[in-house]
Formats: structure tokens, sequence, C-alpha cells
């Protein structure tokens, strides 16, 4: 593994404390002490951290598309996911994706990582974003364990999976803010990635 440590994904909800109530009930996360401006939840070694004000805008060419849980039994999760409240948006062969009481969307898989164990991002040009991310944010190739066809980058704890975009982005408020990766020197980083 090559690059920066993975840390966080944000999501900006009405109300952060009871979207991460629900979650710790009936997803495979723990909550944790939470901060100034989030709740935050770990599943594994990954965070997720609920607040209730946007602070990224949204992106030009792209977009956070769901949060990826993996489960040991898809069907299983799927009427749980139902039973406690949440939706089923959609169907993949291989993935369900569901929606959270709050709309946020996560994607269930069967996977050997149970838990928050990937991002889909998706572009109209997967395979330069995944370009641009490994270029600049390090990552391995690697293949998707429950889907062959998808661009993924490992990083130590998560993947980032790349997709195209089936329809144009609206301007919706987006609910997925932000990732983050830990560094030593923010200025510098900041600096280079603006660059780019």
């Amino acid at each position: 593994m090559s690059g920066l440590f993975w840390h966080h994904v944000h999501v900006t909800v009405s109300d952060r404390e009871a979207a991460a109530s629900w979650h710790e009930q009936h997803t495979p996360a723990r909550r944790v002490r939470p901060s100034k401006r989030s709740e935050n939840l770990i599943s594994g070694p990954n965070l997720l951290q609920f607040q209730s004000k946007a602070v990224v805008t949204n992106p030009r060419e792209g977009c956070k598309l769901s949060i990826g849980i993996g489960v040991s039994d898809l069907r299983k999760a799927i009427n749980n996911w139902q039973v406690a409240g949440g939706s089923v948006d959609f169907h993949k062969p291989s993935a369900v994706r569901v929606l959270d009481p709050w709309g946020v969307p996560f994607e269930l898989v069967e996977y050997s990582q149970i838990g928050y164990s990937h991002i889909n991002l998706a572009t109209e040009s997967p395979e330069q974003m995944r370009d641009w991310y490994e270029s600049n944010l390090g990552g391995r190739r690697v293949s998707c364990e429950w889907d062959n066809s998808r661009l993924v980058l490992a990083y130590d704890t998560i993947l980032i999976v790349f997709e195209p975009l089936l329809s144009p982005l609206s301007s919706t408020e987006m609910i997925i803010d932000h990732l983050g990766w830990y560094n030593n020197d923010l200025d510098s980083k900041f600096d280079q990635l603006s660059s780019k």
C-alpha cells in the first residue's frame, strides 16, 4: 500500500444524533465519542461521521454515489434494513443500493470485510478519475471481490470504487459531503492537489 492512509467519510443529514443512533442499532457500526461537528460511528477500522451542515460544494465532474457495507448474507441484510425503516433504491446483480431514513445512499454487498468497506464514486471518465486518485492519493489497483467489472483502488482500510456516471449530475444537496485521508503536511498537500 502506498500513498495516504484512509481516515473517514462525512455525511450531511438533518438530525445527526438520530441518524447515528439508527445506524448504531441497524448496521454493523458502533457509536464513539462525538466531536464538536460530528456524530461518529466506527465499523471495523473505518469511520463514518454525521454532520448537520455541509462543508464542501458539489463536484464539477463526478459524484459520491454511496457508502459500501460488506455483509455476510445480502438477503438478510436487505430485509433487516427495510424492517428498520430504510428502503431499497435499486438492485444490481451483485449489490443492492439502499437508503437510510435520511436518504443517505449505501450499497450492501456480500464481502469478506464486514462493515464499512468501500465508497462508490461516479464520473463520465472513471479510468481518468481512478488515475488521478492513484497519482495524487496513492492506493493500489485491485479486483473487486463482488463485481470484477468495477475499477478499484485499495487504501489501507477502504476501497474506492470508480463507476461510469449513468445520468447527468443534479444540483440537489449533497448528502455524502467529503472523504478524508491522513496527511502529515496539510499546507503542502493542499497546494499540490489544488494545482492538479
